[in-house]
């Protein structure tokens, strides 16, 4: 849980529900999940099926309803980005990934961009909190060291770090441990 890059197309817009707020995607297409569950499930049914159902006391002769039981039903594509190829997803975006992924910042064209736009707003979280009046200290602009490695580096940090009992966010303790 926390926050990541992801890359999307040019412009892209995010859907959302019809309270306004985004749709948590996965940030994989819902073919691309659901052709590894149908994968999944002929190796279940070849290789697992039989030792599974004996030791969960699945009926064998119903290997779909065990398989769904043991490893869950397919994938609902409302939960899933489009098919684009990825060549095409050439943009930089910030989401939180506590959900399957709901945005934290537009899109940008560039990396300088979104590191800029961090600098100046911090990420939607941020903003919102800083609307409300419940800082509580962390929500303000990124620090541009924070943001640069942030962006350019992993791309990737945890929600928030408890260390030597000082509360930081993912992103600054990612920035401090990270090898320029």
């Amino acid at each position: 849980m926390g926050r990541e890059i992801r890359r999307v197309p040019p412009n892209w817009e995010h859907p959302k529900r019809e309270n306004g707020s985004y749709q948590p995607l996965y940030d994989e297409s819902a073919i691309n999940s659901f052709n590894e569950w149908v994968s999944e499930y002929h190796k279940f049914i070849t290789d697992e099926l039989e030792s599974v159902a004996l030791e969960q006391g699945y009926d064998v002769n119903n290997p779909y309803a065990a398989f769904c039981d043991w490893a869950g039903g397919p994938p609902d594509h409302e939960y899933y980005r489009p098919n684009w190829k990825e060549e095409s997803a050439t943009w930089w975006q910030v989401y939180e990934t506590v959900t399957e992924g709901t945005p934290v910042s537009p899109p940008f064209e560039t990396p300088e961009e979104l590191i800029n736009y961090l600098v100046e707003h911090g990420d939607f979280w941020d903003q919102k909190r800083r609307k409300e009046g419940r800082c509580m200290g962390r929500c303000d602009p990124w620090a541009r060291a924070n943001a640069e490695k942030f962006v350019l580096g992993a791309g990737w940090a945890p929600s928030f770090v408890a260390v030597g009992g000082e509360m930081k966010t993912g992103v600054e303790l990612m920035a401090e441990t990270s090898n320029d």
